[in-house]
């Protein structure tokens, strides 16, 4: 068994090993699982719905009809040319049928399997994990090192380069979802067709247009104390697909900033020096915005509020379930600090 970052895959499928047998794709976000899984297809059979090419099944299929999958595995193609059996919701009935492909006793067409969330108690996985015909490839929560590799990876295929302000950006409105990054770089491709680098202002064109609101206009919200505003703007996100926990890391890590920005004005820095030449960048239309919660904003409260963000962070590792009202109480109380912040000022 060998497990393989998505990153990797793709180029795995251009020199395969004859001898893996089954591609296992998992993870939470069942689109990106899908899209990976149908990309692996195209690429082994040159086709996503070529009855000839691919073979389709689901668990429901295996759980009727085991031997099904050893003989979508053993038959050949009518025109020639390789072959795909695509398995959908892989689970134990999709185990049950597997076991003669992954003792060897049968070998031909290569599966690609797709599954949700697989724990360590899983009979899939540890399956799959002691055998050297299969290949794993797990789909966790994309970090930023993970958007930036798929960024390059997939404007490169369109023979694009980025821009490092405009990958910053990028980042910034995508968040953490692998489908959504799949959907924008396509989007920007499309956008920036016949050009050789991806800029800014590329990005901001076209760029986390589904929801009405970005995370930092609720991180600005946040800041600036604007109660009203946080909860709508919360709840538009969140309604939109935005991972709660995720809003609190832009929350926490807009703390983090602010407190930089902080120390460097006590050495003698100017505010607004240090919003054009921060790295990464602070977009240009959030610089009035964020002038104004360094004038709201004192050091110790920025630390405050940055223990207060990292101890949400936890719990709603802790609690998904609870993730959403978690996040939502934590940024209103950071919002109400930044009001009574305010008032200590008049």
């Amino acid at each position: 068994m060998t497990v393989m970052k998505a990153q990797g895959l793709e180029a795995y499928l251009r020199r395969p090993d004859p001898a893996v047998a089954v591609l296992l794709i998992y993870g939470e976000e069942a689109e990106a699982v899908r899209d990976l899984a149908g990309r692996a297809v195209t690429r082994i059979a040159g086709s996503l719905d070529d009855p000839f090419a691919v073979a389709k099944l689901d668990e429901q299929d295996l759980a009727s009809d085991p031997a099904r999958l050893v003989d979508e595995v053993q038959s050949m193609s009518m025109l020639g040319g390789n072959r795909a059996v695509w398995v959908k919701g892989a689970d134990q009935a999709f185990l049950k049928a597997l076991a003669p492909i992954l003792d060897g006793t049968v070998s031909g067409n290569v599966i690609v399997a797709e599954a949700g969330i697989l724990s360590n108690k899983s009979g899939l996985r540890p399956a799959l994990e002691k055998s050297p015909r299969a290949i794993i490839v797990p789909l966790y929560e994309a970090d930023d090192g993970d958007i930036a590799a798929g960024l390059d990876q997939a404007l490169g295929r369109s023979g694009l380069k980025i821009a490092q302000d405009a990958k910053f950006r990028f980042a910034e409105l995508v968040g953490s979802s692998r489908a959504l990054l799949q959907r924008e770089v396509e989007k920007l491709s499309a956008y920036c067709l016949g050009q050789q680098q991806v800029s800014l202002a590329d990005v901001e064109a076209v760029c986390g247009n589904g929801a009405e609101f970005d995370p930092d206009d609720l991180v600005d919200a946040t800041f600036s104390g604007d109660l009203a505003a946080v909860d709508r703007r919360f709840q538009a996100l969140v309604q939109s697909g935005s991972d709660a926990g995720r809003l609190l890391i832009a929350a926490h890590g807009h703390a983090l900033r602010l407190q930089d920005f902080k120390m460097a004005i006590e050495k003698g820095g100017r505010a607004e020096m240090l919003l054009k030449q921060a790295r990464p960048p602070v977009f240009f239309k959030r610089h009035k915005a964020v002038l104004s919660q360094l004038g709201i904003w004192n050091f110790s409260a920025l630390l405050a509020a940055a223990s207060t963000l990292a101890g949400a962070i936890l719990q709603t590792r802790q609690n998904a379930v609870l993730a959403e009202a978690i996040a939502s109480r934590v940024l209103i109380s950071v919002a109400r600090n930044a009001r009574a912040l305010q008032a200590g000022l008049n």
